[in-house]
């Protein structure tokens, strides 16, 4: 009896995490719908480097994958552009590592970075390395080919999934065969030619003001110093630059002190942030869709526009700039 709880035991600890990898790989509506996306981007990216033309790589969560549109900056400035976002889900190290993944010498790296919720602790999640290995392989955890941490904990990661997403999906699946994943739907979302997600949803976003109170906590550097220092060394390996940008979100322009000292600690870091006026305030809420950090179909033009302008101008803040901003003078 002993010997046979004994081996149900050891089948359970060998399907078990057998089971989640099926689930994550073949599956999870949320990961198939993010791998079309980076599909439909390398065939983009194939498409502007025709003539070897050199790119600047958007890496970040889903305010880079719903939000930046690559055609619009080459149709209105020239700039040839690549969204490699993905899901915040996934951490910044793991998105910022598929966008290492497109990366040519000459490129540079674009990455999206706003103050208050990513960069704190290792910015790697059970979604995100299942990412990562689905499209690098193992390349994606070592030195030379990437710069998420070879870590025990993390690989652990990967033995165990939940049950309560399975069990959310097969309820979808018997209910809402055609709409199992919110932006896979057709009436929610689609994908356009260069991988950007125009997402058709409204909802009422709410602006977000500052109070008097609110400071911006330490802790949102903690972890960034070396991120960003393992990106650079990434970046230099092939030969590549690397600059950042604050996203635009559904927040008042009392935040644009808060979002300064973020400016400013990435400029002492060596990267130069590209000069969005607005530090990536906005307050018109209707230029959000289902997100305060999802902008419309038209509000991601003009937002992709105005970057690419920028990039075009290669106008960064300085550091006596955001200084002043956060001092109020």
């Amino acid at each position: 009896m002993l010997k046979k709880y004994f081996l149900c035991i050891v089948a359970a600890l060998i399907l078990a995490p057998l089971m989640n990898w099926g689930y994550e790989l073949f599956l999870n509506p949320g990961n198939l719908f993010f791998n079309e996306c980076i599909e439909i981007t390398k065939a983009w990216e194939k498409e502007v480097r025709k003539q070897d033309e050199k790119c600047y790589i958007f890496v970040g969560g889903s305010e880079v994958r719903m939000g930046i549109e690559p055609t619009a900056m080459l149709e209105k400035h020239g700039i040839r552009a690549v969204n490699a976002g993905l899901q915040a889900a996934n951490g910044l190290r793991c998105n910022t590592q598929m966008g290492l993944n497109f990366l040519q010498p000459g490129d540079t790296l674009v990455l999206s970075v706003f103050a208050g919720r990513t960069n704190i602790g290792l910015g790697t999640s059970r979604s995100g390395i299942h990412c990562c290995l689905a499209h690098l392989g193992s390349k994606c955890f070592f030195v030379n080919g990437g710069i998420i941490p070879l870590d025990i904990s993390l690989l652990s990661n990967l033995l165990y999934g939940s049950s309560s997403e399975i069990s959310v999906y097969i309820m979808r699946l018997l209910t809402r065969p055609d709409c199992i994943y919110r932006y896979s739907c057709a009436k929610n979302a689609k994908i356009t030619k260069s991988g950007r997600v125009e997402v058709f949803i409204k909802h009422d976003i709410p602006i977000h003001h500052r109070k008097k109170t609110d400071e911006l906590p330490r802790q949102v550097f903690n972890g960034v110093d070396a991120l960003i220092r393992d990106v650079e060394a990434a970046c230099q390996q092939r030969g590549a630059n690397m600059i950042a940008y604050l996203p635009r979100r559904c927040i008042s322009s009392t935040y644009r002190p808060v979002n300064a000292i973020m400016a400013l600690y990435l400029t002492d870091l060596g990267i130069p942030v590209l000069k969005d006026q607005h530090l990536g305030t906005w307050e018109n809420n209707s230029s959000f869709s289902d997100s305060s950090e999802h902008l419309n179909i038209e509000a991601g033009y003009e937002f992709s526009t105005y970057l690419a302008k920028l990039i075009k101008e290669e106008d960064y803040w300085t550091r006596e700039e955001l200084l002043h901003i956060i001092h109020g003078r």
